[in-house]
């Protein structure tokens, strides 16, 4: 079996079923994502604010979404076959209501396109909400495993680490609900091998390098940053296959920073802050006075809460949907993880065992940088204390894309000689086994 084909084997099926079982408008911030993919299918690409805040969309696709969540506050299943024929029984009636789309204004509109594609006719039909979310999930969802799929075709090394990690539960989850981080992931991926071709010295069909990385740099930010990998790598190597990568690397990276920039200029509102940890008084201009006045403190207190609270990451990885964690023991997330690395250490070996030196250094460092970045984003964006207290709640989702360079760079060489006597055929069965036992658990908490 190759990288690619178990991916999909494992891929599709999985997300499938989250696509079409998972509570509606449950996923990560999924019914403010839900509402701007809206807004861009109903013609809007970039996001409107009429009345000051808000943008219109359907009464009924608003009130469905508060139906469910109130479904679940008062205690009832987050799915059943009553609630989504309730749901399939709501359609537009001419009433609109406007939905305040400030926290979606952090990712240009290219994060939101496949999902926004996807809803075209649903939206244009008048058809229930919660067959216009069906259908931008799915889109979503294709959109996703084409890109990664595409990745690990491209990549000269690391396929079996960058299929393993798509099929990531948090990941897959991402892919088949309506996210912006979805189709960021995607890309990220595909600049990961990218960058695997530049370092090799193989030819990059123009068209490839210039559209992944452009990809990358419209998606969500900050993650445009690991297009600095494609220059570093291609100044290196000082051929002209090398040169042309970097010169293209280098512009587009340029491109998302300042498309970054633009889009810190306007009013946001980080939806999770006002959800679940109380009214946020956004001021990022005095947040980041803070930080930059403390920078000793800030770098101490990332790492400490990096430390600490990695235990959380794990477990969100593995374990978490939106609103919902599994029932899975706390330790499974750990073995899973630990499973992960030695069956690709397993496959991956002569990768691994050839990424060293400057190049792994590099990488390394690059990765901790990036760790820094969320957090102080974090920081300025979501937090309005002076303290660094809360800086770690989004890590979990926001760190995971950059789980594969981590790996890259930390996974342990003394283990690879060791692993050499684990059979292949196991190794690609805990890939294959790990996503599904998890992904599936997940499931569960809400249909049983």
């Amino acid at each position: 079996v190759s990288p690619q084909r178990l991916l999909l084997l494992v891929g599709v099926p999985l997300g499938l079923l989250i696509a079409f079982l998972a509570p509606a408008w449950t996923g990560y911030d999924e019914h403010t994502h839900f509402a701007r993919a809206v807004d861009m299918a109903g013609g809007s690409l970039f996001a409107t604010h009429e009345e000051g805040l808000g943008t219109p969309i359907p009464a009924s696709y608003s009130e469905d979404t508060l139906l469910v969540q109130q479904n679940w506050v008062d205690g009832n299943p987050a799915w059943t076959a009553a609630l989504t024929g309730d749901l399939l029984g709501s359609s537009p009636d001419g009433r609109t209501v406007h939905v305040d789309l400030r926290p979606t204004n952090a990712s240009p509109p290219v994060a939101y396109l496949p999902a926004a594609v996807g809803m075209l006719v649903p939206v244009a039909v008048d058809a229930p909400g919660v067959l216009a979310l069906w259908a931008g999930r799915i889109a979503n969802l294709a959109a996703y495993l084409s890109l990664a799929v595409l990745a690990v075709r491209t990549a000269s090394a690391f396929r079996w680490t960058l299929a393993a990690l798509a099929l990531l539960p948090m990941h897959l989850t991402l892919g088949a609900t309506i996210s912006p981080d979805a189709l960021t992931t995607a890309a990220l991926f595909l600049v990961v091998a990218l960058w695997t071709r530049v370092r090799a010295d193989e030819e990059i069909p123009l068209w490839l390098l210039v559209s992944g990385t452009l990809l990358l740099a419209l998606a969500k930010p900050p993650y445009f940053l690991v297009l600095a990998l494609i220059p570093v790598a291609g100044f290196r190597r000082r051929t002209p296959e090398g040169r042309l990568a970097a010169r293209v690397g280098a512009g587009t990276l340029g491109l998302g920073l300042l498309v970054t920039l633009l889009n810190s200029a306007t009013k946001y509102q980080a939806v999770t802050s006002t959800m679940g940890y109380g009214d946020l008084a956004l001021q990022p201009e005095v947040q980041r006075e803070r930080l930059l006045g403390d920078l000793p403190g800030f770098v101490w207190a990332s790492v400490e809460t990096w430390f600490t609270e990695l235990n959380h990451y794990v477990q969100d990885w593995f374990r978490n949907f939106g609103f919902f964690t599994s029932r899975l023991p706390a330790a499974l997330p750990w073995l899973f993880l630990l499973l992960l690395v030695a069956a690709l250490l397993r496959l991956d070996r002569k990768d691994f065992r050839g990424l060293r030196g400057p190049d792994r250094w590099l990488l390394g460092l690059g990765t901790a940088g990036m760790i820094l970045v969320l957090f102080s984003s974090s920081y300025v964006y979501f937090t309005d204390h002076v303290a660094y207290d809360t800086i770690g709640q989004q890590m979990a989702r926001y760190s995971a894309p950059l789980l594969v360079v981590m790996l890259l760079a930390g996974a342990p060489r003394r283990l690879v000689r060791t692993l050499d006597r684990l059979p292949e055929e196991m190794a690609r069965l805990v890939l294959a086994v790990v996503p599904v036992l998890a992904t599936a658990s997940i499931l569960l908490t809400w249909l049983v």
